[in-house]
């Protein structure tokens, strides 16, 4: 099939010379405080620092740029691999860094008291930036400075290229009941659309519109209707791209508990200003920290507050790239293996840790019947990456995924309950038989559980009646387990790391 194979082509063949050029738009949730408490974004923007993921492409288009000292983290990062950006648009003491303003009067009221959070940022030259703020808004955005930044780049010192960055009106806020938001984002579209008719731009250069547009593509109507209205190609999804850039099943930092999943982010390419040959490509990835992070910070709150959970995403997005197929790039799909199901016998006895009728955990002596448990190390059953010492798992029963180990006040028992409670839940997990903690754990690896209590932390051993409890504070008496890995599910690596 066409997609499962990428065509290498010379690109020598092609006058505009821009097949290799890559772009990336990512909504970075960097909100103001005053909205969100709860997200710990200082903490977070140094995490992003430390991907790889950001540097990689030629183009980065960055959405809610809005809190100062997490925004200035990043950005500073950044600085190393972009030698060229625009202002966050509408930033009120950076209009003179602008070439161009349109509706300028609008971000000038006093009810505009939030910067519009778009930048852009290139490997290339930036000739040319524009700001540009919509007529059209409603509920919170009302007060936002929303619009959209264009740029002119000189893609590798020779071709000039167009992009376009925006974040049209969001989704389920109150106070859009006039019109709504649908109704509100269409009228944006139509307004960078008239501009972009304005420009009147030469058909043999390449325009990229970017960034969050907040229409799901499954809502067939409201997604046809923006290709239609734009004018660009419809992309082609890369093999290994997952469904959503939105997703609640699988990003805690969603909190919505229907689970809606939405694809809302996209890089597109203007109609009629692209070589016939090409396949535009779009390709999601749920890139996540190299380590976890608590939502309501660990030094005002405990792990035991009901919300600080430990996780490891960046935002409650998740990055686009795009690219066409005439990259010489290399663009692999090795396969890797993530430990999924496990089981647990104890290293002195050999013992087999299972889960009994009334669903305390308690270890017998037959090692062919221990209970398999699915493991997490990201708030959600879900998915599972990399698990390393030092790390907070959630066990859910495998063959009953709606039950998760959890604390018992009473003796300190741990019994597996129904339903998503979130901070009992939790249990660090650390391997004994090794001091390298940046090593993912894996099958036959030595380790002990501890968990967090109002009073301290405690260690995992068992009672009088070989039940697991949260017993000791000390780590020599707490139960070892042998951690055997049962089934291991494949992913895809992708250049992205």
């Amino acid at each position: 099939m066409l997609l499962l194979r990428l065509i290498r082509v010379n690109t020598d063949d092609y006058s505009n010379g821009t097949s290799q050029i890559t772009l990336i738009s990512y909504n970075v949730m960097f909100v103001p405080s005053i909205i969100v408490f709860d997200r710990d974004q200082i903490t977070r923007s140094k995490l992003l620092t430390k991907t790889n993921f950001l540097h990689t492409y030629d183009i980065l288009c960055l959405q809610e740029v809005f809190q100062k000292e997490p925004s200035r983290i990043l950005l500073e990062s950044l600085s190393q691999s972009y030698d060229y950006r625009t202002s966050v648009l509408g930033t009120n003491n950076e209009q003179e860094l602008w070439n161009e303003t349109l509706n300028s009067h609008l971000s000038s009221s006093l009810s505009k008291f939030v910067s519009g959070g778009v930048m852009i940022l290139s490997k290339w030259p930036i000739q040319y930036k524009l700001q540009y703020f919509y007529r059209n808004a409603c509920s919170a955005h009302t007060f936002v400075r929303t619009g959209f930044v264009y740029v002119k780049i000189l893609y590798n010192n020779k071709y000039v290229v167009h992009v376009l960055g925006t974040h049209l009106q969001p989704t389920n806020f109150r106070g859009c009941y006039l019109y709504g938001e649908s109704v509100i984002r269409e009228r944006q579209l139509q307004e960078i659309r008239q501009f972009l008719n304005e420009r009147n731009i030469s058909k043999n250069e390449l325009v990229f519109l970017m960034g969050d547009f907040n229409i799901d593509r499954y809502h067939i109507k409201q997604y046809r209707r923006m290709l239609e209205i734009l004018n660009v190609i419809e992309p082609i999804y890369y093999p290994n791209s997952i469904q959503y850039s939105w997703d609640s099943a699988y990003n805690l930092m969603t909190w919505t508990p229907n689970h809606v999943n939405e694809l809302l982010d996209y890089i597109f390419i203007l109609k009629d200003h692209k070589s016939e040959h090409w396949l535009w490509y779009n390709l999601i990835t749920d890139r996540l920290a190299i380590e976890q992070w608590h939502l309501l910070g660990t030094n005002s709150s405990k792990i035991y507050n009901n919300k600080n959970v430990p996780i490891m995403e960046l935002s409650d997005h998740y990055p686009v790239v795009g690219f066409s197929n005439l990259t010489l790039l290399e663009w692999p799909q090795e396969q890797f293996g993530i430990i999924t199901i496990i089981q647990f016998r104890t290293k002195e006895t050999n013992e087999s840790l299972i889960i009994n009728e009334q669903r305390y955990l308690t270890l017998i002596r037959d090692n062919n019947n221990g209970t398999s448990f699915l493991v997490t190390n990201n708030g959600t059953p879900r998915r599972n990456r990399c698990l390393k010492s030092e790390q907070y798992v959630l066990l859910i029963d495998a063959n009953a995924q709606n039950y998760y180990l959890s604390l018992i006040s009473n003796g300190r028992k741990l019994k597996m309950k129904y339903g998503r409670e979130y901070a009992n839940r939790y249990v660090k997990i650390i391997k004994m038989d090794g001091q390298n903690t940046s090593e993912c754990i894996e099958s036959n690896d030595i380790i002990v559980f501890q968990i967090r209590l109002a009073i301290g932390d405690y260690y995992i051993t068992t009672n009088h009646q070989q039940q697991l409890c949260a017993c000791t504070r000390n780590i020599t008496q707490a139960k070892q387990f042998i951690l055997y890995e049962i089934e291991r599910k494949n992913a895809i690596k992708t250049f992205l790391s």
